[in-house]
């Protein structure tokens, strides 16, 4: 894994948690776009188990989502790999930053989420194009792959899975 991403992510981690403290909310949810996996394990170790991460791929390259839910059914996922995450054929999205094949460090932000009640999302090609369109329309030029998490926070509002306490959604990637 890159260190500079590593540190990158940790520290948005750490000054995340110490923000919410600071204004003392508590949001129901940290949303996170995945392609490799780096960013995700690296903010879940700055930011602690006291909020769900909730991990964010396309329906076009979702090879985390895929390996967690088959990993919820067998003991010791780590020992069943091979098994377990397979690269993903001809992955395809707008958000062109998270098309990794694999999920590199699947094993981690598995573990991540159990710790701290969260969960892995796919975003529908869809809410991916939507969400790009409304976060350059209202903030600040991000890129596809840099408003994933904010597709899958669209699709679990529209599924119900989110209630109207604040919820945290990491931008990155500029649009260039």
């Amino acid at each position: 894994a890159n260190a500079w991403c590593l540190d990158g992510g940790r520290t948005i981690g750490w000054e995340l948690h110490d923000q919410l403290n600071d204004v003392e909310v508590a949001p129901q949810a940290v949303f996170v776009q995945v392609g490799g996996g780096a960013l995700a394990t690296s903010l879940a170790l700055g930011l602690g188990d006291d909020v769900p991460l909730v991990v964010v791929q396309a329906e076009g390259c979702a090879p985390l989502h895929r390996a967690l839910q088959a990993a919820s059914r067998v003991d010791a996922p780590e020992l069943h790999w091979a098994e377990l995450m397979q690269p993903w054929e001809s992955p395809h999205s707008l958000a062109d930053g998270i098309l990794d094949d694999e999920t590199y460090d699947w094993i981690s932000i598995g573990r991540a989420i159990e710790r701290s009640s969260g969960r892995s999302v796919v975003a529908t090609e869809s809410e991916i194009v939507h969400a790009h369109e409304l976060v350059n329309t209202s903030g600040p030029p991000t890129s596809a792959t840099g408003t994933a998490g904010v597709a899958g926070a669209l699709g679990e509002i529209a599924a119900g899975a989110l209630d109207d306490r604040p919820i945290v959604v990491l931008l990155s990637g500029a649009a260039r």
